[in-house]
């Protein structure tokens, strides 16, 4: 067997096992640029990166970071993998080596140093994921220390957080025994709830040296071994769950989760009672706004499974403009027993109403109705905008994103990164995630036709790796070995520039030309002075373009900010250089202003937006998905007259797997909505909703019904009914299902049948999982058995379907009531004999905990 693990780590065909052999599952390892060290375990990433970095003795500044800068990777013929690493300025030099041996591997590291002082090194051995070790125990050079199953306590210090140093480390954990032995003492920390960027949202435990010092023309060596001895693993089993099928009333009814209305009006005055709109709704609005009633219409139709009646037969909207009824772009929405109607301050104010209008419809008795309600609103910041990216099928996943949530919130802008569309003037850089520049003409037209104006993002300097794909126009890079950065000082690299701006503006009309200009010394460049000729050539080159096309110039801040001049994000080298480089930008430039510190308090953010102001730019403070935060920054940028742009950074593609993968980052667009619009003042968790529960319900919610359909349940006469969605269960205690990261679960079965021998339109499952695993990740199969033995599949997916107890957000695409989902899965046919679950995640350990027939 051990000849067969290394076999599995060299990628070659072991030899046929004999029966006294445990089942040892395959091991691999590889090195992933910027990522570090990755070894799986079947379909576990039990290190899920690695990492080292150089810098000053008190973290006084960094030198080198291997999570920033290009490695070389070599692999040979036996498996061996070195990985290289050299700084431009040949002062940081280092090779990591991994052989393969018995039930692991080997790795000797050096890190070289020629700088002229001392440089202290810290070397993430690997970032371990905790849940399959965390209901073990740990040994650190013999010595047992506490239980590793609760997490430390967010806030914690690096200190609070150590179990430990040792040069033997020792995991005993339900599947299998890690064992780490380093020439050097490693600390292993506990990175579960650490507010750092490599533990966020992440469930890891961290292995490493920490503030080893280097002397001037030294080198630092590491040697240690990976080794993992899994325990037996039990046979496959199947176990047939004994529930019966019992009626159930009112198995699906309206979804028991009520939302607010979002964001919050400033004024709201309800007088009980309510209007009939059960036959539909009938708009008299200015022309301006048909698109804005067409939508309407659509989100109902989305909204509801109803179907409106005839024309005449349909309740009367009159929408009105007078400019002096709210401060700008407000409305006010009066409902009474006389009708409907919404007095907007101007179009965009009107447009406003009518969203909360769709938000207002709810069923009373049976029938669609509207209360007797009466709104004042505005806008407590007018640049309201969500940062997105494009793709081969963002025009269709976008459609549908702005139509059901970004429409709702009411933003009034998105900024389009759309360098990845296939451009003529830059043939043979396409790749898998390019889209069609029709396309984004067409996506461009439909944010317009909602009142949401595109702005394009090109970048024009730095991060031009989308510039410089199948290896094309390296000559134009500053450093052609690392193609990252564009010498705008070489005619060439000007003519490509402008002439991609062109074809922007014939394709978007757009009236804010977006450069990126963030992080151009990032990569390929460490020396400031040459960034800052760049600079000075390149702005110039720039502005021209938005002055040609007749649009306003929109940049990143941060290579503007020197330290100090802002709570973070501030690269420029020096205060004289940021100065010199904001002396060049043109009165009435968009500061596209981003700062992600996690911080709730709005003074924190107010420095760089003050700067902005006092030099007339005009200043968009830029968020990221960390709820303090969007609440601090976004109420600093209303207090400071600004917009605000939710970034989200979700990979370079916008499509609907990727929303699913970093669906935190676009259900914090929701977040910034909210405070954008009210300005409120509460913390996140006091809003009276859960954003992402909101972009579920919106994005992936099904049309509600409007009255009541009976069904069955599958349980046992002891369960207890619950609702989870518009769904109802006679939910049982869970079956718990195979998983290795605890001893219940890894004695589990690995399938489970419910017998059902009835007949039905929808099943509907009630479920969870006890580990959290990547997102989108399969977890199993619910495979349909009819009596006419036929079979129908259907994939349960984490994050779409299912969640892990310990993971508190919703499951994007299915209600979710506490820890449980609720998976409806439409039926190929009536006649259902049993339904199957197969666990196919090592890691999940997936339960079931009801099952309905609709």
């Amino acid at each position: 067997m051990v000849a067969s693990l290394v076999c599995a780590f060299l990628g070659l065909s072991p030899g046929a096992l004999t029966s006294d052999d445990l089942v040892y599952p395959k091991l691999s390892v590889e090195y992933v640029p910027f990522a570090g060290l990755k070894v799986m375990v079947d379909d576990i990433a039990l290190v899920e990166g690695s990492g080292y970095q150089y810098y000053e003795k008190g973290w006084k500044q960094g030198y080198w970071s291997s999570a920033w800068k290009p490695v070389d990777i070599q692999k040979d013929r036996s498996g061996v993998i070195t990985v290289y690493a050299n700084s431009d300025d040949g002062r940081v030099a280092n090779r990591q080596t991994f052989t393969p041996i018995e039930n692991g591997f080997k790795c000797v590291a050096e890190f070289r140093w020629r700088g002229d002082k001392p440089a202290m090194l810290e070397y993430a051995v690997g970032r371990l994921w905790a849940p399959y070790l965390a209901n073990g125990s740990l040994k650190l050079d013999s010595a047992q220390t506490p239980m590793l199953s609760r997490p430390v306590k967010e806030g914690s210090t690096f200190e609070q957080r150590m179990f430990g140093s040792a040069r033997k480390i020792v995991f005993s954990a339900p599947a299998a025994n890690l064992k780490i032995d380093s020439t050097t003492p490693l600390v292993v920390l506990d990175g579960r709830n650490y507010g750092v960027e490599w533990a966020d949202g992440k469930e890891l435990f961290w292995v490493g040296a920490t503030d080893q010092e280097i002397k001037p023309q030294g080198t630092i060596r590491f040697e240690y071994t990976f080794q993992l001895e899994p325990v037996a693993e039990i046979s496959k089993s199947q176990e047939t769950v004994p529930w019966t099928v019992q009626p159930l009333t009112a198995a699906l009814g309206q979804n028991s989760q009520k939302f607010p209305i979002f964001p919050k009006p400033k004024s709201v005055q309800k007088s009980g009672g309510s209007l009939s709109v059960h036959n539909g709704l009938k708009f008299s609005a200015p022309a301006e706004l048909d698109s804005e009633v067409e939508w309407f219409q659509r989100f109902m139709k989305g909204s509801w499974d109803w179907v409106p009646g005839s024309v005449d037969q349909r309740r009367s909207v009159n929408v009105l403009i007078n400019p002096g009824i709210t401060k700008p772009n407000g409305y006010q929405l009066n409902i009474n027993g006389g009708g409907i109607e919404i007095i907007g301050q101007s179009v965009e104010g009107a447009r406003y109403g009518i969203r909360t209008l769709a938000q207002l419809v709810e069923v009373t008795n049976g029938e669609l109705t509207v209360p007797y309600i009466s709104i004042t609103d505005w806008p407590s910041a007018q640049w309201r905008g969500v940062h997105l990216f494009v793709g081969p099928t963002a025009l269709q996943f976008q459609s549908t994103l702005m139509d059901r949530f970004l429409a709702p919130l009411k933003l009034n802008n998105v900024v389009l990164q759309c360098e990845r569309t296939d451009w003529e003037s830059t043939p043979g850089i396409e790749t898998a995630i390019t889209m069609k520049k029709a396309d984004l003409k067409s996506l461009a037209n439909r944010y317009r036709d909602l009142g949401i104006e595109p702005t394009p993002l090109v970048q024009s300097m730095g991060h031009m790796e989308w510039f410089f794909a199948n290896n094309k126009n390296r000559e134009l890079a500053i450093n052609p070995q690392v193609p990252y950065t564009l010498d705008l000082r070489k005619a060439p690299a000007r003519t490509f520039m402008s002439s991609i701006w062109d074809e922007v503006k014939e394709t978007m009309n757009p009236k804010i030309a977006h450069f990126g200009l963030d992080e151009i010394d990032n990569r390929g460049n460490e020396d400031k002075r040459l960034t800052d000729r760049l600079w000075q050539t390149g702005l110039p080159v720039l502005q021209d373009i938005a002055v040609k096309h007749g649009t306003q110039t929109m940049m990143w801040s941060d290579m503007l900010l020197y330290k100090g001049e802002a709570v973070d994000a501030c690269h420029a080298p020096s205060l004289e250089s940021a100065k010199m480089r904001r002396g060049m930008l043109k009165r009435g430039t968009y500061i596209a202003d981003w700062h992600y510190k996690d911080d709730p308090n709005p003074d924190t953010f107010d420095a760089s937006l003050k700067l902005w102001n006092a030099m007339g730019m005009k200043p968009i403070a830029a968020t990221w998905f960390r709820p303090k935060n969007i609440k601090g920054f976004t109420l600093s940028a209303i207090k400071n007259n600004a917009g605000i742009l939710q970034t989200t950074w979700a990979g370079y593609e916008s499509n609907e797997s990727n929303m699913v993968r970093e669906f935190e980052q676009f259900s914090a667009i929701a977040l910034m909505a909210e405070y954008a619009w009210s300005g409120r003042t509460e913390n996140p968790d006091k809003l009276g909703y859960q954003p992402g529960a909101l972009l579920q319900r919106l994005y992936f919610g099904r049309r509600q019904a409007i009255a009541p359909a009976d069904g069955f349940a599958v349980g046992s006469s002891d369960n207890v009914r619950t609702s989870i969605g518009s769904n109802s269960f006679l939910i049982s205690e869970p079956r718990q299902m195979y998983g290795v990261t605890s001893n219940e679960s890894f004695r589990a079965p690995h399938s489970i049948v419910v017998p059902v021998n009835s007949t039905a339109k929808e099943v509907v499952l009630a479920m969870d999982c006890i580990a959290r695993v990547n997102e989108v990740a399969l977890t199993g199969q619910a495979i349909i058995h009819y009596t006419d033995g036929k079979l129908q599949s259907f994939d349960l997916h984490y994050g779409t379907h299912l969640r892990a107890i310990s993971d508190d957000r919703p499951t994007v695409g299915t209600p979710r009531s506490g820890t449980v989902s609720a998976v409806r899965i439409p039926l190929d046919a009536n006649n259902v004999a049993r339904i199957e679950i197969v666990a196919t995640n090592s890691a999940a350990g997936m339960r079931l905990h009801g099952v309905t027939l609709l």
